[in-house]
Order: C-alpha cells, then sequence, then structure tokens
C-alpha cells in the first residue's frame, strides 16, 4: 500500500510540473498555450478554473496578473490537487519584446519558477510569437524548464483562435520532451462586463482531459 501510494503521489507531482512547465497557468483563459501580450501598466485580471489533468486529476486553479508597465506583466497561480493533495505554485514574468500589432506580428519571452508541494522548484522559460490577422490569431511557443534533479526539457505548443460574434474558439497542440503532446478545443465568451466564462475539451494519449473556469478583469 505504501509502495502504490508514494508512485500515485510521484505521478501526480509530474503531471502538475509538467503542466506548469508547459505554460497551462500562463495563457489567457481558456488558452493552454500563451500569447505575446501583455497587460497595460495598471490593468489585471483573475483566472480560476477547475480541470481534469493527464493521470485522472482533479485541480483547481487560482491565478492573477497585474501589468507592471514598459510591456511587462507579473503572472501567478496557486493549484490544488485535489486527487493527490499536492499543491503548487508558480511566479513569473512575461516580457513583450515588439508592439503588439491588430494587423500583424510580435514577439515576446516568459521566464519563472514553480514550486510543487516536497517536489522542489522548477525553472522554465519560453519564447512567444502571436500573429493576427483575418484569420483570427496564431500563437506559437517553444522553451524549456529544468526539474529539480532532473534533465531539462524543451516545451511547445502552437494555437490559433478566431472570433465568431461575442464568442471565441480555439484548437491547440503543446507538449514536453518525452511526454505525450496534447491536443485540445476551447471556447469563451464574456456573460457580463469584465466577466469571461471558458472552458476547454482535450485529448492525450487516449485520455479525455477537460476544463471550466471564469476570468474577471479590471
Amino acid at each position: 500500500m505504501q509502495i502504490l501510494l508514494q508512485r500515485r503521489w510521484i505521478h501526480g507531482a509530474g503531471a502538475i510540473a509538467a503542466l506548469l512547465a508547459s505554460g497551462a497557468v500562463q495563457a489567457g483563459r481558456p488558452l493552454t498555450v500563451d500569447d505575446a501580450d501583455v497587460e497595460d501598466a495598471g490593468a489585471g485580471h483573475v483566472e480560476s478554473w477547475y480541470a481534469r489533468q493527464p493521470g485522472k486529476l482533479n485541480t483547481w486553479t487560482v491565478a492573477p496578473a497585474i501589468g507592471l508597465g514598459a510591456g511587462l506583466e507579473l503572472d501567478a497561480s496557486a493549484m490544488r490537487d485535489t486527487t493527490s493533495n499536492l499543491t503548487t505554485s508558480a511566479v513569473h514574468l512575461k516580457w513583450r519584446i515588439t508592439p503588439s500589432q491588430e494587423d500583424g506580428c510580435n514577439f515576446g519571452a516568459s521566464a519563472g519558477v514553480s514550486h510543487t508541494q516536497n517536489a522542489g522548484n522548477t525553472p522554465d522559460v519560453t519564447g512567444l510569437f502571436t500573429c493576427n490577422g483575418d484569420f483570427g490569431a496564431l500563437h506559437l511557443n517553444a522553451g524549456a524548464n529544468r526539474p529539480k534533479d532532473g534533465p531539462t526539457l524543451g516545451t511547445w505548443g502552437i494555437a490559433l483562435e478566431h472570433s465568431f460574434g461575442a464568442y471565441t474558439a480555439h484548437i491547440e497542440t503543446f507538449g514536453q520532451r518525452h511526454s505525450a503532446p496534447t491536443q485540445q478545443i476551447g471556447l469563451r465568451t464574456e456573460f457580463s462586463k469584465n466577466w469571461q466564462i471558458d472552458g476547454t475539451l482535450g485529448r492525450t494519449q487516449g485520455e479525455t482531459l477537460y476544463s471550466v473556469g471564469f476570468k474577471f478583469s479590471f
């Protein structure tokens, strides 16, 4: 029994760390792949969601963000895995390197660290690229993370989103070295001023993943 519980704990910690390091708490809901834009100085948002993660993990997340000015944004998150009883926190600084364009492309970068209870810190860095046009918005991510006592792992992601009136839909795929990629679709809409509701549905290694959440902007 002790060995079984230990294996379950290790599996849970690994799944959470991989999701955080690949940007799971970086992107604006409901995207996992991040965009290259940031909040304006003094503006921000708070996101919260429930997710069914790989390994049949049930997680709850709260993630605030605030624009610092000069193209910088500070992001934080706290995630509780209620299946394995693990808590993971993260903090990242995001930088928009080039001006955001409604019809064009821009670059950005994100760097930070996540900490999983009893599993140490995982620093990560990600390059961000976004192109906007009549087709919608295309986002590309390429980065790496280094778990405690582990090798450096490359991460990647690509997403395409498009608006249909009051709704914005997206399709994305993302992954990490030595892990199976995830394919996911999502939808978001505003239901009141400054309030957004959203959800995702995805697949990885034969598992069905989903999430539902909301976002408050200020």
